[in-house]
């Protein structure tokens, strides 16, 4: 059972009102935590929140912020064992904190230390057509016997098939929600979300609880789908389909996309033959995906759990500084409030892992 804290509190209910994370970094930044614009709200009636939010979602939190809602989100919490991550928490993804838009607060049910790991994106289309589910299955499954994390978005069709595959390869999978952690959709989903959290797998979102699925939570929840990944995966769509939407956000944030053809002249197979016109990388087999990616060589080495946290808080406040530009030592220590002594100290071991690289005059850049 997790231990919570009122910060853990103030964060879920900030969450309820914010449909663009920028916004919400840029309140945090002015006023330190989610605790203090509770009690700022608390004071001024929404005064500051307005100065950030058009008034529908002011009144939102306002009504969020009663003590019985606030008291009703915190027990739902604790029922499901929701975990909140913050920007600048060592579980925080590091693959996604260098993506532009990246969540403020994220909502995790299982192992965070899944989205650390070797992760692919797979995605299709609800309506699919019956070999593509079951390709899409045993692609998955041969992803996840060589240690690859399936991420994938828990909808009827080849998300399905993708974590059902993921599954039965041995290597948990992560499923991306575009609603509260603790509302029941999609329905058909129900025993495969105990499943994996079962297998050691992972459920995440940036909707607090409660949330319901509503027209604006996909989109945004697609730019998650695509960030925490190295690449994305197609394996069949329309020409009109959501899975666009999370095509178009890996190519905004540099992730490699990659399409499967499909059978020739199926409807179901237009959006990949489409994709594959485009410039997306053709792939028939997990061998396929293992090579281009450079994961050939089978399951990644195991770590002991000293190495899990592969950032630090300072390490993330570094890297969501430089992901608006190359900036010098100076520079850093004013954005990110860390000493000399820290900011040094990061700085290498960010070089040493691959994050960050120095360029002349002292600067930096993320990789």
């Amino acid at each position: 059972m997790l231990r919570y804290e009122r910060e853990d509190g103030c964060r879920a209910w900030l969450a309820r009102g914010w449909k663009h994370p920028l916004g919400l970094a840029a309140l945090l930044e002015k006023a330190g935590t989610a605790g203090a614009v509770y009690d700022r709200t608390m004071r001024d009636g929404g005064a500051l929140l307005r100065e950030y939010l058009p008034e529908a979602d002011v009144k939102a939190l306002l009504d969020g912020a009663r003590p019985e809602e606030m008291h009703r989100m915190m027990l739902a919490m604790r029922e499901h064992d929701i975990a909140v991550i913050a920007f600048d928490d060592s579980d925080y993804p590091p693959a996604l904190s260098v993506t532009d838009q990246a969540p403020v607060f994220l909502f995790a049910v299982g192992d965070p230390s899944r989205m650390r790991g070797r992760c692919l994106t797979v995605v299709g289309s609800r309506q699919a057509s019956p070999r593509a589910v079951s390709d899409c299955r045993s692609i998955c499954r041969e992803l996840s016997e060589r240690g690859v994390t399936v991420v994938s978005g828990m909808a009827v069709g080849i998300d399905t098939a993708a974590h059902e595959g993921s599954l039965q390869g041995g290597t948990p999978g992560i499923g991306v929600l575009g609603c509260g952690l603790d509302v029941d959709y999609p329905a058909a989903s129900r025993q495969l979300k105990r499943d994996m959290l079962d297998a050691g797998g992972l459920l995440i979102g940036e909707c607090p609880p409660g949330t319901r699925a509503n027209r604006w939570s996909f989109p945004m929840r697609n730019r998650i789908l695509s960030g925490l990944s190295k690449g994305v995966a197609v394996i069949e769509c329309r020409a009109r389909s959501g899975t666009m939407s999370t095509v178009g956000h890996a190519l905004d944030q540099g992730r490699e996309v990659f399409a499967r053809p499909g059978e020739p002249g199926s409807v179901y197979g237009e959006g990949t033959r489409s994709l594959l016109r485009d410039g997306a990388r053709f792939f028939e087999t997990a061998e396929d995906l293992l090579e281009d990616l450079g994961w050939e060589t089978g399951a990644p080495p195991k770590r002991d759990a000293s190495e899990k946290t592969v950032t630090t808080p300072g390490m993330n406040l570094i890297l969501r500084s430089l992901h608006t530009g190359v900036k010098g030592f100076d520079e850093l220590i004013a954005e990110t409030g860390l000493d000399t002594g820290t900011l040094s100290i990061s700085l290498t071991l960010m070089q040493m892992s691959g994050l960050i690289t120095a360029l002349p005059g002292k600067t930096y850049a993320v990789v």
